[in-house]
């Protein structure tokens, strides 16, 4: 499955790694690029926004610090919702 994970503190790099044992194919995205390194040690590729996250994956894991994360990060100029977003 192809995957991607919009958070790559502690959990989602952690998430990342477990998933890319399992297999699938991972994008991430984080607001600090350099939270990315542990995701693209396990073998994910970095979208430069979450509206390019969006229209790269199947699926998408969000784990954000808080609300005003999360609003910006779906509702953003270039959010998740923003992008060509399927089903």
């Amino acid at each position: 499955m192809n995957i991607g994970i919009a958070g790559t503190g502690r959990m989602g790099s952690a998430v990342a790694a477990r998933l890319a044992g399992l297999g699938h194919t991972l994008t991430v995205w984080n607001r600090t690029p350099d939270k990315t390194k542990a995701a693209v040690a396990a073998g994910a590729t970095v979208a430069a926004t979450p509206a390019e996250l969006a229209t790269r994956v199947d699926t998408i894991i969000t784990i954000l610090t808080n609300a005003a994360a999360i609003d910006a990060v779906y509702y953003g100029d270039h959010g998740l919702l923003a992008g060509e977003v399927k089903g």
